[in-house]
C-alpha cells in the first residue's frame, strides 16, 4: 500500500505522488535507476522510516536474498511486540475488500465447520465477520500467525470473550480444516505456494484469499516498510499461482480485484501493481 497522508491538499503528499508516480510508474524510473548510487541512496531512506508508511525498495530473487538485505538497524520480518500490537485499538476494522470474504463466508462456512486463518494477525477478520453477524454453531476459528501475534491475539480473545476463537503459530497445529483463509499475508510467508496445502493434514473443501500481489511477471521478492519493522514481500506469478491450486485438485470460483491496494517499487515501474487479488476456490 502506498503512503496515505491526512491533508488531500497537503503539498508534502502532493510532492510524495508525484515523485511515486515518476519512480514506479513511468519509464523514468528505469532511466533514474541507472544514475550511480540514486536506487542505494533512496533504499536507505525509505528503510529507516519508522512510521506507517507500507513504502516498498527493491527487487530480489529469493525470501533469503530480501532478508539479508534489511539494514542492522531495523527489525526484520513481523514476529515483534510492536508488530502485535498494531492494531490492538482497532480490533475489527472493516473495508471495502474485505466484503468478498463476509459474502463467501457467509455462504460455504458452516455449522461445526473448522476453519483455519493463515496469517489473521489479532483475529481481525474474525471480529469483523461477528461484528456484521452471528458464526455458525459449532464452528471454531483458528489463527495461525507468528509467536508474539498469536500470543497477543490470545490475550485480546481472551478480553473480547472470544470463545471460538483460537491462536497457534504453527500451521501444522491445526488439525482439521474445512474452510482455509488467508487475508493478506501469503506474500509474506517463506514458502506458501508452493507449501500451504502441504502443511495441512487433509485438504480443505474451500480456499478463500484476499489481497494478493499478482502479476504476469516472474515471481520475485522486495522489501515493504510497514513502520515498526521491515518484511521481505512477495510478488507471485499469476499463472504459477493458479496452476498450484489447480494442481491440487481446486477450481476457481471466484475471483475480484483489491482496489485499496497496489504494489509500486521506485526504479522499477515494469513491476507495478495496480490492485492486488482475491479468490475463492473450490474443491473438486
Amino acid at each position: 500500500m502506498t503512503e496515505q497522508h491526512s491533508n488531500p491538499t497537503n503539498p508534502r503528499r502532493l510532492g510524495y505522488k508525484v515523485l511515486e508516480i515518476l519512480l514506479g510508474r513511468l519509464p523514468t524510473g528505469r532511466w533514474a535507476r541507472a544514475v550511480p548510487g540514486l536506487p542505494g541512496y533512496y533504499a536507505r531512506q525509505v528503510l529507516a522510516r519508522r512510521d506507517h508508511t507500507g513504502l516498498y525498495s527493491g527487487l530480489y530473487p529469493t525470501y533469503e536474498a530480501a532478508l539479508a538485505a534489511i539494514p542492522d538497524s531495523r527489525q526484520a520480518g513481523w514476529n515483534h511486540e510492536n508488530s502485535a500490537k498494531l492494531w490492538v485499538d482497532q480490533i475489527d476494522p472493516v473495508k471495502l475488500s474485505t466484503y468478498p470474504i463476509f459474502f463467501w463466508l457467509s455462504r460455504l462456512f458452516g455449522q461445526n465447520d473448522a476453519l483455519v486463518d493463515v496469517g489473521g494477525s489479532i483475529g481481525l477478520t474474525f471480529y469483523g465477520y461477528r461484528r456484521l453477524g452471528q458464526l455458525p454453531p459449532g464452528a471454531t476459528w483458528t489463527v495461525v500467525e507468528v509467536t508474539k501475534i498469536a500470543e497477543q491475539g490470545a490475550l485480546i480473545a481472551q478480553r473480547e470473550g472470544a470463545a471460538a476463537l483460537k491462536f497457534v503459530d504453527q500451521l501444522a497445529a491445526v488439525g482439521r480444516c474445512d474452510v482455509l483463509l488467508s487475508a493478506g499475508a501469503l506474500q509474506f510467508m517463506p514458502a506458501s505456494v508452493p507449501g500451504l496445502l502441504e502443511s495441512l493434514p487433509a485438504p480443505p473443501r474451500y480456499i478463500l484469499l484476499n489481497k494478493l500481489p499478482l502479476s504476469a511477471s516472474e515471481d520475485c521478492w522486495t522489501l515493504q516498510n510497514y513502520g515498526p519493522a521491515v518484511t521481505p514481500h512477495r510478488l507471485f506469478n499469476e499463472h504459477s499461482f493458479l496452476q498450484y491450486f489447480d494442481t491440487h485438485g481446486y477450481r476457481l470460483r471466484d475471483r475480484w480485484a483489491v482496489q485499496d491496494l497496489d504494489c509500486l517499487i521506485p526504479f522499477h515501474p515494469e513491476r507495478f501493481i495496480k490492485a492486488f487479488a482475491g479468490f475463492v476456490f473450490e474443491r473438486r
